[in-house]
């Protein structure tokens, strides 16, 4: 007899819920990009930690066998531009890299928030994915300023900061965070905007959806419909 949880949407019979993981690796990657100083073998590590946490988050989420196939051929094209990167500091190649990062955690994103709105209850794993689907927002965002500075002309940050993985991934916390520091500040429209649509990001996903779920710890509530 199949529930109704997992007859609401093709695959989510599929989804592991493990997201812990997930959000552990995304921590270590963090980690790496700060301590490591800015090399090609740091892109190819930073790189081949982002194909793994949207391989893990997709396979979290659950999804149909085509689209994980998809994912994983996804993965396996983002994994070459990432060791292409490690032969060459072109900006084009570094900026096609970032960009792609960024695109596939924010599907990551999108399919964790599916995942969540899917389940009847609400419990400490939702709580961790949607925490881990803020991360990825982060994540995203740091990519984001990273290929827009391989772009631009000049320094991407203000007092002549060109910037490098590490000050990309702690901007990009900072921003999301809202702390403010102001030690590292975006030096074109661009990036100002860019900041400015990070913040705006984190603050609703925070008050809106953690908040949401924090409250609705243990309760039973209505789902997503289902898919035709």
């Amino acid at each position: 007899m199949v529930s109704a949880e997992e007859s609401a949407r093709p695959g989510a019979a599929r989804a592991t819920d493990q997201y812990g993981r997930v959000l552990l690796m995304l921590l270590a990657i963090l980690w790496l990009a700060m301590f490591l100083e800015e090399s090609q073998l740091a892109r190819v590590l930073v790189g081949s930690g982002v194909i793994v946490v949207v391989v893990w988050t997709f396979r979290a989420t659950g999804v149909i066998k085509r689209t994980m196939r998809t994912t994983l051929l996804g993965a396996v094209a983002l994994g070459a531009l990432v060791a292409w990167g490690g032969f060459t500091d072109s900006s084009g190649v570094v900026a096609v890299i970032a960009f792609a990062s960024a695109a596939a955690l924010a599907l990551g994103v999108l399919a964790l928030v599916r995942r969540i709105f899917e389940r009847p209850r609400i419990g400490l794993p939702e709580i961790v994915a949607a925490l881990t689907a803020y991360v990825q927002i982060a994540f995203a965002c740091a990519f984001l300023f990273r290929g827009a500075a391989e772009l631009l002309d000049g320094d991407f940050f203000n007092n002549g900061i060109e910037g490098q993985a590490s000050d990309f991934f702690y901007f990009s916390m900072v921003t999301i965070t809202t702390l403010g520091y102001g030690d590292l500040s975006p030096a074109t429209s661009i990036g100002r905007s860019l900041a400015m649509t990070e913040a705006l990001l984190g603050q609703i996903f925070l008050i809106v959806l953690v908040a949401y779920l924090v409250g609705m710890l243990g309760s039973s509530r209505t789902t997503i419909g289902r898919e035709s």
